[in-house]
């Protein structure tokens, strides 16, 4: 193993092992030597390569299995969570629904819906007062029984009260946008912030998240006009979606007229 001054002997067989790991000749499934062998290659002490698997493991490259050793994680394929052209088409039900069984597989979720007090943040973006009812919705949703998004959506309790919709998943309707196209309410635009994060402790439980797997979380808001209908926190694990964006970009005649 070549010595980098400087830089400790457990990072240097980490980079080298991440390495082969990255050109393939170390590849999905694939057993790491045991710990003694590692030691031996490397000319280092067992506390060295302890703590090189460890920061493999965190860095969600390798998985230890108890009794067997320790192998590279699969490195499973992005599937698209399409975010930006989820409503190129005026939805009638679930997008989510829709997305994943696009993709040839079976969409379940649970849910548990509640009426509760909008706290100062969720009042924000709703455009209400603090206190004010809202009714507060909080969804696993699953792809062939993996688990896939963690979700939860609050409502002005006044917008829908009394309404067929009053339950987002007790009525015949589901999704926001043709609930609220049901009562009226036709949404005009969605918006959208999107941040990375580690994932917290009941995350990474809900979502089976390995070690070192960071998360996206999605902030959206539905809006009719000025006014915000729904808002909700979205998370899914890093290494199962990538976000894919579609913008479209006024035409050339439509810009030109503006500006005249």
């Amino acid at each position: 193993m070549a010595q980098y001054q400087g830089k400790p002997a457990y990072t240097q067989v980490a980079d080298d092992i991440r390495q082969r790991i990255l050109d393939g000749a170390l590849q999905s499934g694939d057993r790491l030597p045991s710990e003694s062998e590692l030691m031996n290659d490397y000319g280092v002490s067992r506390i060295v390569v302890r703590m090189a698997m460890e920061a493999l493991q965190n860095e969600g490259l390798v998985v230890k299995q108890q009794g067997r050793g320790t192998f590279v994680r699969e490195q499973r394929p992005l599937r698209k969570r399409i975010s930006g052209d989820l409503y190129g088409k005026r939805p009638t039900s679930s997008p989510m629904r829709r997305q994943t069984e696009a993709e040839g597989r079976r969409s379940e979720w649970e849910y548990q819906t509640r009426r509760t007090a909008a706290t100062k943040a969720v009042a924000e973006r709703l455009g209400i007062t603090p206190g004010d009812d809202v009714v507060r919705t909080t969804y696993r949703f699953f792809a062939d029984d993996e688990p896939v998004m963690l979700s939860t959506s609050y409502e002005p309790h006044a917008l829908i009260a009394g309404t067929p919709v009053e339950q987002p998943e007790g009525g015949p309707i589901t999704g926001v946008v043709p609930r609220m196209d049901a009562i009226g309410q036709h949404i005009t635009h969605v918006t959208e912030d999107v941040n990375a994060r580690a994932p917290r402790p009941y995350e990474v439980e809900q979502l089976e998240i390995a070690p070192g797997i960071p998360v996206v979380t999605i902030t959206r808001t539905y809006y009719v006009g000025e006014r915000p209908v729904e808002t909700c926190d979205i998370v899914v694990a890093a290494d199962r979606y990538t976000l894919s964006y579609t913008i479209p970009i006024p035409s050339f005649t439509e810009s030109t007229q503006e500006e005249s």
